[in-house]
């Protein structure tokens, strides 16, 4: 994707170049218009905070493009990713609706432009059947993704500390392990692709 394509620093939603599929991006132009109006778009370096686990957020983000990653912090004190969020995701919705802390925090895996929108703002927009049902579908993909979302994570390229953050373990673990299973020719790759040639042995090493 070229730089233009990538990042359309402009608040107006109506002609942003970045707008695709059934999500804010497409609501009827009315209910679009006034959402426009309401929120602001701004550039965020990786690893920048969008959520803090724990805290009731101040709105909801919407990923225009890049990526972002939800953890939290597990009963050991360790760093748990749960899910890479994508471009065009709402980022702390159900929070917002519910008015409750958020269970995850958000932070940006690379550069993203990031639309934001106010709690105050956006409950105030409930009352509109597009804003609504937006809202719900939205809700309903963040459900029905669940099982993607694990897969994406497991077939992602991520560093050996994001994968302890993932399993809760430290990066040293990780590395000796995966070590262990190449000199046992358990796994092995290929360029940036993990092979696994015997499964069934595998997983009686895991049982």
């Amino acid at each position: 994707m070229s730089v233009q394509r990538r990042y359309a620093l402009s608040d107006d939603c109506l002609t942003c170049i970045l707008k695709c599929g059934p999500d804010f991006c497409n609501l009827p132009r009315d209910p679009l218009a006034r959402l426009s109006e309401m929120g602001h778009i701004s550039l965020f370096p990786a690893d920048a905070v969008l959520i803090a686990e724990g805290q009731v957020p101040r709105g909801v983000f919407v990923i225009c493009s890049g990526s972002a990653k939800l953890s939290l912090v597990a009963r050991d004190g360790k760093t748990v990713i749960l899910k890479i969020a994508r471009e065009r995701q709402v980022m702390g919705l159900s929070a917002a609706l519910s008015g409750r802390p958020s269970p995850v925090t958000v932070t940006t895996v690379e550069p993203s432009q990031v639309k934001f929108v106010a709690q105050e703002s956006l409950l105030a927009l409930m009352n509109e059947k597009g804003l609504a049902l937006s809202c719900a579908q939205a809700l309903g993909r963040e459900v029905q993704s669940a099982f993607q979302d694990v897969y994406e994570l497991l077939v992602s390229d991520f560093t050996h500390e994001e994968m302890a953050q993932m399993i809760g373990s430290s990066r040293e673990t990780v590395t000796r392990l995966l070590s262990d299973m190449k000199r046992r020719a358990l796994i092995r790759m290929e360029g940036s692709i993990l092979i696994i040639p015997d499964r069934i042995a595998l997983q009686a090493i895991a049982a």
